[in-house]
This record gives C-alpha cells, sequence and structure tokens, in this order.
C-alpha cells in the first residue's frame, strides 16, 4: 500500500487522520523505526506499527491526536518497566503484552483546512477571500450576486 498516495487522497477527501511513524523500537517489538501506518478517524490502521498490542494504544492516542489537533510522542513500555521516567510531551502506554520491549511512535494528526465561505463578488469579499488563501483555509466562494455599494443583502 502506498501510504503517500493514500493520505493525499484523503486530504483530498477533506478526511481527517493521523499519520503514525515508529521512531524507535527496542526488541522484541514486530515493528522497526521507520515504520509507518495512518490511522482513520473510526480507528482503522493502514500500514503498520506494531502488533495487536501496541495497535490499541496507536488508537487510543491517534483519537487524542485528532481531538486536540496536537502532534505526540506515544512510548509504548512493557508491563514490568517499574517507574516510567518524566517525559515532557510524551504520552505513555503499558504494553500489555508478555513479548516485552518498547516502542515511540510520532503521532501528527492531519486535519482538513477550515473552509471560509465567500458569498458575493464585492470588493470586500475578494479581499477576504485573498486573506484566506494567505492563511491557507479552503476558500469556497458561493453562487451570489454583487451587492451595490452601500446597499445591504
Amino acid at each position: 500500500m502506498d501510504l503517500t498516495a493514500r493520505a493525499a487522497q484523503l486530504s483530498a477527501d477533506r478526511r481527517p487522520f493521523v499519520r503514525a511513524t515508529v521512531v524507535r523500537a527496542q526488541k522484541p517489538t514486530s515493528a522497526r523505526s521507520g515504520d509507518c501506518a495512518l490511522v482513520l478517524g473510526d480507528g482503522t490502521i493502514e500500514g503498520f506499527v506494531g502488533g495487536q498490542c501496541t495497535e490499541n494504544s496507536v488508537r487510543v492516542a491517534a483519537r487524542e491526536a485528532l481531538d486536540t489537533g496536537e502532534s505526540v510522542l506515544l512510548r509504548v513500555l512493557p508491563g514490568d518497566a517499574g517507574v516510567f521516567p518524566e517525559a515532557p510531551g510524551a504520552t505513555v502506554a503499558v504494553n500489555p503484552c508478555q513479548s516485552g520491549g518498547a516502542m515511540e511512535i510520532f503521532l501528527e494528526p492531519q486535519l482538513p483546512a477550515p473552509i471560509l465561505a465567500i458569498f458575493g463578488t464585492s470588493p470586500i469579499a475578494e479581499a477576504v477571500a485573498a486573506f484566506g488563501e494567505l492563511l491557507d483555509l479552503a476558500v469556497v466562494r458561493l453562487p451570489g450576486t454583487h451587492v451595490p455599494d452601500g446597499a445591504t443583502a
């Protein structure tokens, strides 16, 4: 599966998703650094970032990343690791599997740009549309008639 093409398709369809990338994997784990997946809003995982135990933690953290719109470093650590060191900016999940190993997965939410709907073709509407494009908003021009200066719509 070409995840780059799939991500482009999801973006074009304005479907939010999370790009998950394994940045560190400590044996024994089935994933390797560089493994990637896309996590959709319904929890579907396309690609590979680890086995069943890791996938559940990724789903939960990805949902939170979609809700907040903020990237997160997910640290999946074995249950016998004792007290986990403080890791500002990271979320820790305990791996419930007995296999052990540890992983760090970077979760980056990909949210569609907000839509700025512009009605009309007045100079103000044109200026607002141009400003919206500068802000990387999805500018949508709705059909309408020009309102003469000084008139109200």
